[in-house]
């Protein structure tokens, strides 16, 4: 595809899953899904649940994978105390108006990346952080956001801050909740966040997909769903994510598709080719037990 092809003409983004980046690292990365697959083993549709073998015939590493994926879910589910965040939104407006301004934000890093976004989860605290600056003339004139967007409402709520740090998500339920401007990727699912299973069916725009990846040095993973996208014409389904910083690998262990140190990208693909990614571990699908399922942003007290 060339350099001049329009964003709607770009219908399947590159995706390899998070540290699999290509030798390049493009601005805009436009590989097509058929052309990610490995040569010899094309990948069709996602198995449905129902057409999976039965469980005593699954590889034993598989069966590690999926009761470790629904331990963690379970975990999270129960043991997750009540969020109650310091973001204080005016009324049901605000929230609104804050809940689309996160999308916008996340989804405009994939254009115009900033330096503060180098993994998943410093996407969203991104996300989350601006849009809460959203009603300053200043802020907006310096966000600089890609040509042609569709500015939200300004957010009016505001989050406590120390020492000059927003007090914006929980990252301690015991003794006592405790606030800070960083979170990890777990955190942010585990304690600044509600789980809705795992069916994408479930998903509405700002709902994050969470994946744990065993045996990786960050296992865990974030996708925000943005749903129609202010900057494509085409598709209700996109996703934004970024692939975070490859990890050295082990000696003779050969990375799959960027040398190690490499810093990682913000990435965009639609859901419907994410269902069909060339490595079945990063499909949001019931079948994938690495996938843990849809969490939605819970940063107030309602």
């Amino acid at each position: 595809m060339s350099r001049d092809d329009g964003p709607a003409a770009a219908r399947a983004r590159d995706h390899a899953p998070c540290g699999e980046l290509p030798d390049r690292r493009p601005r805009l990365v436009r590989t097509r899904l058929e052309d990610a697959r490995p040569a010899a083993a094309a990948v069709g549709a996602p198995r449905r649940p129902g057409a999976m073998a039965r469980c005593a015939t699954l590889p034993s590493s598989v069966l590690r994978h999926a009761r470790h994926a629904a331990c963690l879910l379970v975990t999270l589910v129960v043991a997750s105390p009540p969020v109650r965040a310091q973001v204080r939104f005016a009324d049901a407006a605000d929230r609104e108006a804050f809940g689309r301004w996160f999308v916008l934000l996340a989804d405009a890093q994939f254009y115009r990346a900033t330096p503060d976004v180098d993994d998943c989860a410093a996407l969203v605290r991104h996300a989350v952080r601006e849009a809460l600056r959203s009603s300053s003339p200043d802020w907006r004139r310096r966000i600089a956001l890609p040509a042609g967007s569709a500015v939200p409402a300004p957010v009016h709520a505001r989050a406590a801050q120390v020492d000059g740090a927003l007090r914006l998500f929980r990252v301690r339920a015991d003794p006592g909740p405790d606030y800070a401007e960083f979170a990890d990727a777990r955190t942010l699912v585990s304690l600044n966040a509600r789980p809705l299973g795992r069916e994408t069916t479930a998903l509405r725009p700002g709902d994050l997909l969470y994946f744990h990846q065993d045996g990786q040095s960050l296992p865990d993973h974030l996708m925000v769903f943005v749903g129609p996208s202010a900057f494509e014409a085409e598709g209700r389904d996109w996703v934004v994510y970024h692939t975070g910083p490859s990890a050295p690998r082990p000696a003779g262990v050969p990375a799959p598709g960027s040398p190690p140190g490499s810093p990682g990208e913000v990435r965009k693909v639609r859901l419907a080719d994410l269902v069909r990614h060339p490595s079945p571990a990063w499909r949001p699908v019931a079948a994938n037990p690495r996938f843990v399922g849809i969490f939605r942003l819970l940063l107030d007290s309602r």
